[in-house]
């Protein structure tokens, strides 16, 4: 389809490799132009190579984001980080950067904003939790200039009062209640840019440095009050989950429905209101 990008980046994929023979077919067959200059020089392909290599990882994102037969909500922000890293380091760069900003602008536009549903989605992985939620919005935050203080703590709000609908329908099935087991694994993958030291990011501003420690003083502050709404609300479940530690299984063989189904006797209504988020498919959204 000549107005899809993916189209572009498949072309170039099938092409590069034959750029010689292609090189040699295109000047036997064609001559040169009014002022002598060749129609594909070696210039010429080092733009291709370099715009195959900018298009990689939106192509890779279309194609996991839009899996069916494995949970794909919780995988939003992780690519939401990736792609901005990546706009951020192609930003200067001399034969992409006009087309660069435009691309931000995008970006700030549809997701700076983050829908509150897969945010749910990454918070109810138990690799995440609230402590990779956080790590989360500091990234983006260095990499957006975008304050999301506000955003964390509402966020955990909107979690508990979803729960409590689901308490309120579901909270009879509970049968008992163990300490959840922690997996481990050295493994990393898709973790890299939220578990790692956010040295990257230090060239940000002071600006940037302020609004993170306001983020971290924020939810220093409203830790205490968001547990003792919690309580109150009957969330003990929602609330031991949280605060647990980490699943430390960071690649991709982990199943993160299967960590659920076996956990539905320790979370009985958590597992229900994490398989309903975790299970909308983002290529149904944004068909």
């Amino acid at each position: 389809m000549d107005i899809r990008w993916n189209s572009t980046y498949l072309t170039l994929k099938h092409l590069l490799p034959h750029k010689e023979p292609f090189t040699t077919f295109v000047h036997a067959n064609f001559p040169r132009t009014n002022d002598g200059e060749l129609l594909i020089t070696e210039e010429h392909w080092v733009v291709a190579q370099k715009v195959l290599k900018f298009l990689e990882l939106f192509y890779d994102t279309t194609v996991a984001l839009s899996g069916v037969y494995c949970p794909t909500s919780p995988l939003i922000i992780h690519y939401l980080v990736k792609i901005a890293i990546y706009l951020n380091n192609y930003a200067n760069d001399i034969h992409l950067r006009a087309v660069i900003q435009p691309m931000v602008d995008k970006y700030n536009k549809y997701w700076r904003d983050i829908p509150l549903l897969y945010s749910f989605a990454f918070i109810l992985d138990p690799r995440a939790k609230m402590k990779g939620f956080s790590k989360v919005l500091r990234r983006l935050m260095n990499l957006t200039s975008t304050d999301y203080s506000a955003y964390q703590v509402g966020t955990r709000a909107r979690l508990t009062d979803v729960y409590n609908k689901y308490e309120k329908k579901f909270g009879s099935i509970r049968l008992r209640r163990t300490i959840p087991q922690n997996l481990s694994s050295k493994k990393r993958s898709a973790w890299d840019e939220i578990y790692d030291d956010d040295s990257s990011s230090s060239s940000v501003g002071n600006s940037s440095s302020s609004m993170l420690h306001s983020t971290l003083n924020l939810s220093r502050d409203t830790s205490t009050t968001t547990l003792l709404q919690a309580a109150s609300s009957n969330a003990f479940e929602l609330v031991n989950y949280l605060d647990c530690d980490n699943v430390n299984h960071l690649d991709d063989s982990f199943d993160i429905l299967n960590w659920w189904h076996e956990h539905k006797l320790t979370c009985p209504v958590l597992s229900i209101m994490a398989k309903d988020n975790l299970t909308v498919l983002v290529s149904i959204i944004y068909s």
